[in-house]
């Protein structure tokens, strides 16, 4: 099945040796497939599977019942945490010789138990897709490691017994889990008591949902490459945020961030896919071109929304009548991307309508680049418009940047 599962009644220690245990099939399932993350140096090694990740893998946090994913079902179910990316991380590790650890990490000062768990390499270099920065870690007060090397595990027994449950966890589950989720963002702003029960109703609701997991990572997909600008657009309006939090620029931003946390997520992560898409060349502009039919009011149907972010995010071309992305297969695996996009469009495509219609009076130009997928080609095609100077929606900026702004000064 994929899966390793580890019941409700399971302590920390039980869940940290189910990761260990789980390594040894882990390593067997990647041993044909660990040199296409091969690099030319460590570094770039480690950045190939950090990508993957990153980008191929949606993050959703266990609840009560712990799951450790091996590499088949961390793939087939294109979702898992940060148990499952270390397990996959440490296998492909394994079979490129590349030796490393596993950090188990705790960041809360009056307790040491490990709440996240990720890879660092001998050298120093940091795996840690859920923290979402290459080569970083999130601060902790307590670390743990744990030596992977082909002897240890290779002699991991896989049976454990179930122990206490303890009181970590979601349900009191002793798990580890990763990064903060929405409600422990707001909880640290002081702002959680005072969001209406409507949001935090959906923000439990749409948390687990595996469609709307989705559909934040492809909005987060569109903002790492600089969709038609959007990490420009976004850094710009995080910019003024930062400096002033009266302003109504800032009231539209907590309208947005309120709006990012009733699907589910944590408006921390948009600035972190906003500030990485900044540093890349805007392109997209099916998707810029779209963006402005909408705010003009205009009909934008799914199908063409599926195909400018197919293209913008993938440099691919995608046919709404097949649904299949020409040009061949876009993961790293072979698998076709286009199904989970399409699949997710009922929550991306309405969260960008959404924003839309909340900063529709927010425009900035940024020139873009036309698509890889488009007609032209990769060189663009005989026409201009990858040098058009045109006007961009400022999207899902989430209240991410006053956010974050806050919580700063805070600390």
């Amino acid at each position: 099945m994929g899966t390793t599962v580890v019941k409700r009644n399971a302590s920390n220690m039980d869940l940290q040796r189910a990761i260990e245990a789980a390594i040894p099939t882990a390593v067997a399932q990647m041993k044909q497939r660990s040199n296409e993350f091969k690099g030319k140096t460590e570094a770039e090694t480690c950045k190939k599977i950090f990508d993957y990740l990153k980008n191929q893998i949606n993050y959703k946090a266990d609840g009560a019942e712990q799951q450790v994913r091996v590499p088949s079902g961390l793939i087939r179910t294109r979702q898992g945490d940060c148990k499952s990316y270390s397990v996959f991380t440490s296998a492909v590790l394994t079979n490129l010789g590349i030796p490393h650890k596993l950090v188990y990490a705790s960041y809360d000062p009056s307790d040491s138990t490990p709440t996240h768990i990720y890879v660092i390499t001998n050298k120093g270099c940091i795996i840690d897709a859920v923290y979402g920065k290459f080569n970083a870690e999130k601060k902790a007060t307590s670390k743990k490691y744990k030596d992977m090397n082909i002897s240890y595990i290779s002699g991991v027994k896989s049976r454990r017994r179930i122990g206490s449950m303890g009181k970590y966890g979601p349900g009191g589950a002793c798990g580890i889990g990763g990064v903060d989720t929405g409600e422990t963002w707001a909880k640290k702003l002081g702002i959680w008591d005072s969001i209406p029960n409507g949001i935090k109703i959906l923000f439990y609701k749409n948390l687990i949902n595996p469609l709307y997991a989705g559909g934040r990572e492809f909005v987060k997909a569109l903002l790492r490459k600089n969709s038609g600008g959007f990490g420009n657009a976004l850094t710009a309006i995080y910019n003024i945020a930062r400096n002033d939090n009266s302003t109504p620029e800032f009231k539209k931003y907590r309208e947005l961030e309120l709006l990012w946390l009733q699907k589910g997520g944590n408006p921390d992560e948009l600035r972190i896919a906003f500030q990485e898409g900044n540093t890349k060349t805007p392109t997209g502009y099916k998707f810029h071109e779209i963006l402005l039919k909408q705010k003009a009011g205009q009909n934008v149907g799914f199908g063409e929304w599926i195909a400018a972010g197919v293209s913008a995010v993938f440099g691919k071309k995608y046919d709404p009548a097949t649904g299949k992305i020409t040009g061949g297969s876009i993961g790293a695996f072979g698998a076709d991307d286009a199904a989970e996009v399409a699949a997710t469009a009922a929550v991306w495509i309405p969260i960008i309508r959404e924003v839309v219609g909340i900063l529709a009076d927010a425009f900035r130009p940024a020139p873009t680049q036309p698509d890889p997928g488009d007609q032209g080609g990769n060189n663009g095609g005989g026409d201009d418009q990858g040098t058009n100077s045109m006007l961009l929606p400022i999207l899902l900026v989430g209240g991410a940047a006053a956010a974050y702004f806050i919580f700063a000064k805070k600390k």
